[in-house]
């Protein structure tokens, strides 16, 4: 009877680490002397962009709509802010252990997961004196569907501009 629980709190247990594992996760930083209501236009510069091209729009569109929603404008001429941002894939490997019977005697498998964790980070710079004004980090376990991806990616991008331009 003991076992039968313990297998039980066991499965319901390893049922709850992948809801757990799949928490984005977000921080924000900024310079606390800096005034944000003097900044109001922007201009992307290319770096180390996202490798695939999908994304690589579908982050810029995130990022332009939480900035544009906050009263910012992006320009292709004399920015006040530079925006920069930078993706990309973690992969951990995860052994995943199931045993029947005694502890040590017992039937067991063992399997690999492969876990893909989404990187991202926004930068936003002063235009003339390059000082690096606000950071925003983002990360979340990804999916095989575009779409999930797509919804997460907006979901992150929306907590880091939660509380933007900092007071």
């Amino acid at each position: 009877m003991r076992t039968a629980i313990r297998a039980g709190l066991l499965v319901g247990c390893l049922a709850l680490i992948p809801a757990t594992a799949s928490a984005q996760k977000v921080s924000v930083d900024y310079d606390k002397s800096v005034d944000f209501s003097t900044y109001r236009t922007y201009a992307w510069r290319a770096l180390g962009a996202s490798p695939n091209p999908l994304m690589d729009k579908r982050i810029l569109n995130a990022i332009d709509a939480q900035l544009a929603a906050k009263g910012w404008t992006k320009v292709e001429a004399e920015p006040v802010a530079i925006v920069i941002y930078r993706a990309g894939v973690d992969v951990r490997r995860q052994l995943n252990e199931w045993r029947s019977g005694p502890r040590w005697s017992g039937i067991g498998t063992v399997s690999v997961e492969e876990i893909h964790t989404g990187q991202l980070a926004v930068d936003i710079y002063d235009a003339s004196t390059r000082q690096l004004l606000w950071r925003g980090l983002a990360s979340d376990t990804m999916a095989d569907n575009p779409e999930k991806n797509e919804k997460r990616l907006n979901d992150a991008v929306a907590k880091l501009f939660k509380q933007f331009p900092p007071r």
